[in-house]
């Protein structure tokens, strides 16, 4: 079952998730060592980022876990098996508050699911899974994870204004990863 706020979460975001979706083509920018290690590099410098702008508002936040959703080292990690070097990451916008940074954080766990969804695939294809290890960062846990998230989403969106700081922070945080993670510039 949907609850209310990741309905509205996910209606809001629909547009900026199938663009980004369509836009990245994952499967074809691992197939070359090369263009693997730039995705990578890519993804490296987006959850760097977040993490950064992040942590101030989200790190002790009650039933988060803020610490152990962190991709950034795993990243770095995977980086390093591919011969890439993690650059320092480039200053993110912080959100307003809260509720924003949980929206910013829905772009971030969601892609868990998504990336299980692109590991199976890969695997079913037969290709290698080296340096792609974030793409799958929870294993057997991703769905207790995503509702764990969800539920704080839940407890955080005490009011109507909560949702939409929600929402502008999930926009911000697709045009964020679309930024990072394409190469022509994003139009929105």
């Amino acid at each position: 079952m949907i609850s209310e706020v990741h309905g509205r979460l996910r209606d809001a975001t629909r547009v900026d998730h199938d663009r980004l979706e369509a836009r990245m083509d994952i499967l074809a920018r691992i197939v070359t060592a090369e263009s693997r290690r730039e995705l990578v590099e890519r993804f490296h410098g987006l959850h760097a980022e977040a993490e950064a702008a992040l942590a101030p508002s989200l790190a002790s936040l009650p039933g988060l876990d803020f610490e152990t959703r962190r991709r950034s080292v795993q990243l770095a990690a995977d980086l390093a098996t591919l011969g890439g070097k993690a650059v320092p990451p480039s200053d993110a916008a912080v959100p307003a508050g809260v509720a924003e940074a949980l929206g910013r954080m829905y772009v971030l766990e969601g892609s868990t699911l998504g990336g299980r969804v692109i590991r199976r695939t890969v695997e079913a294809r037969g290709d290698s899974m080296v340096g792609l290890s974030f793409l799958d960062p929870y294993g057997d846990r991703v769905g207790e994870r995503w509702r764990a998230f969800l539920a704080v989403l839940d407890a955080q969106a005490r009011t109507p204004d909560d949702v939409e700081a929600m929402v502008r922070g999930a926009v911000a945080g697709f045009h964020h990863a679309e930024r990072r993670l394409c190469d022509e510039p994003v139009n929105v």
